[in-house]
């Protein structure tokens, strides 16, 4: 098995893993400044789209809403303070992102444009919702 092949096989257990202690009780949707922004989601409930959100986090087909909201977030990072089951939040939303992308070995749902500063946001991003010692410790 080769590294990426290691790699997204880590990433498709913990796809698993955070899907299970999901609760999909809408809390982080409902604090994400993106979501407002996304005429699909308009009429959207939270419970529902987190719903959806944990059946791609199992391979599953997701809702409209769910991939729309997958494909959307922009890491902002306030789910993940959000989240009652002191989940990841935002780690969640990158993994079940990186599925509506194609990049875990599914058929892409969303288009992707070409961003080279895209992974340098990302990491600034996260830096935002790590304490100092996480950053110590991961960047």
């Amino acid at each position: 098995m080769s590294a990426a092949e290691r790699h997204i096989a880590r990433l498709q257990a913990a796809s698993a893993a955070l899907a299970d202690v999901c609760t999909a009780c809408g809390a982080c949707y409902r604090v994400c400044p993106t979501a407002a922004q996304i005429p699909t989601l308009a009429e959207a409930l939270a419970e529902n789209v987190m719903q959806g959100i944990r059946d791609i986090l199992r391979g599953g087909a997701g809702s409209e809403a769910a991939i729309a909201f997958a494909g959307a977030c922009s890491r902002s990072g306030v789910c993940t303070e959000a989240c009652p089951e002191k989940i990841d939040a935002a780690f969640l939303m990158r993994i079940a992102s990186l599925h509506v992308r194609g990049a875990l070995g599914d058929a892409p749902r969303v288009s992707m444009m070409a961003d080279p500063g895209w992974s340098a946001r990302v990491k600034a991003f996260a830096r935002l919702t790590m304490t100092e010692e996480e950053q110590a410790k991961w960047l």
